[in-house]
């Protein structure tokens, strides 16, 4: 047996904490502690672990570069992977760490870096190796804008036993954006490019940086506002959001919406504002709940890209025939293959979410579009 591929890990262990508990986020100490006031949870472990079951196969013949502790050997110790620490965390881990690990994953010879976080962890990593090491994305944390994402877990998992399997695997440059966290909670976007780093090409399993600010959207918003306000059953919830595309119902009924979030609407009233996965989970459990979504321009994502409070169970509990998608042609156009995704966080909820949905484009006007 030969020399053993090295591959990188570093998993940000706050990363998504504040997604379902309608934080937005989770950068910044003081965020942190909001977060697990609310009763967030550490979700990032079981992300990359997914991503890493793949390799398992592979154990004999790979060992894994990474940190100390929760930021990846304890993961490889329970999964059992051979594992070489290349950085120790002197407690709680923070940005400085990523970035040190980053760099000694990178000197000790690795052939990719898996991380598992957000755009804020692509950001660190940006900032310490560049381009001169090839990463992947584990997607984990709230905002996932960047381009340097798998699909979702399992797929970052396949896309490393491919690059093992065929040490001819090329890379492609793609980018690295974030958002300004604060500006983001008030309802603001902004967007800001950090750099580039490279990533092994494989279109069919990596999401594409989001895409939004399409110009033709105004009139056909407004009559697909128009068609639900219509449609809109009596006495049912309807959980809207998040973005400006699902919110065009809330703003023609008037409503202090959440621009970011998710609210609740019932009898064309706001009922609840900006919710938490645990205030939403208590209105899908009345089987009345009903959902009002957009994909993401550019990404093609239904869930699991900023609107974390839409959690597995939530989903499971509505069912997909409860789901309307929402959408302007000019984005469904920005798509990669007219393809849309679900990533909550459950592979089984996933793939009952799969299938053809009619999207509503226009006052009584679908396109049919599939997701995988």
């Amino acid at each position: 047996m030969g020399t053993p591929e090295r591959l990188g890990l570093i998993i940000n262990p706050i990363a998504g904490m504040g997604g379902k508990v309608a934080l937005k986020g989770t950068d910044g100490a003081q965020t942190l502690a909001a977060a697990q006031a609310r009763g967030a949870r550490p979700e990032a472990q079981e992300k990359a672990a997914r991503a890493l079951r793949p390799l398992l196969p592979c154990r004999e013949r790979v060992v894994i570069l990474t940190a100390s502790g929760p930021m990846g050997e304890d993961l490889c110790q329970t999964l059992g992977l051979p594992c070489q620490v290349v950085h120790t965390c002197a407690g709680d881990t923070a940005a400085q760490d990523t970035q040190d690990a980053a760099r000694a994953i990178r000197e000790a010879g690795a052939r990719l870096l898996l991380f598992a976080g957000g755009d804020g962890t692509a950001r660190d990593i940006c900032q310490a190796i560049g381009e001169s090491l090839p990463v992947l994305g584990i997607p984990a944390g709230v905002k996932i804008q960047s381009a340097v994402f798998a699909l979702d877990p399992e797929s970052a998992g396949m896309i490393a036993v491919q690059l093992l399997e065929d040490p001819y695997t090329t890379t492609a440059r793609r980018e690295v954006v974030d958002l300004d966290e604060d500006a983001y909670r008030a309802g603001h976007v902004r967007a800001a490019l950090y750099g580039s780093m490279r990533v092994p090409d494989q279109p069919g399993r990596l999401q594409c940086m989001k895409q939004s600010g399409f110009s033709t959207e105004a009139g056909q918003l407004e009559s697909i506002a128009a068609y639900l306000e219509e449609h809109m059953e009596a006495g049912l919830y309807y959980a809207v959001g998040s973005g400006s595309t699902a919110k065009c119902i809330s703003q023609r009924l008037g409503v202090d919406c959440e621009l970011l979030g998710v609210d609740i609407l019932q009898d064309k009233r706001l009922l609840a504002r900006d919710v938490t996965e645990e205030q939403l989970w208590e209105y899908a459990r009345t089987g009345r709940l009903r959902v009002i979504v957009s994909p993401i321009g550019g990404q093609g994502f239904l869930f699991g890209r900023g609107n974390h409070q839409f959690s597995a169970r939530v989903l499971n509990a509505v069912g997909k025939e409860h789901i309307t998608v929402v959408s302007p042609d000019s984005k469904l156009l920005s798509i990669p293959n007219h393809t849309l995704h679900a990533d909550c966080g459950d592979p089984q909820v996933n793939e009952s979410l799969q299938g053809w949905y009619h999207v509503l484009c226009g006052y009584g006007r679908f396109h049919s579009l599939r997701c995988l």
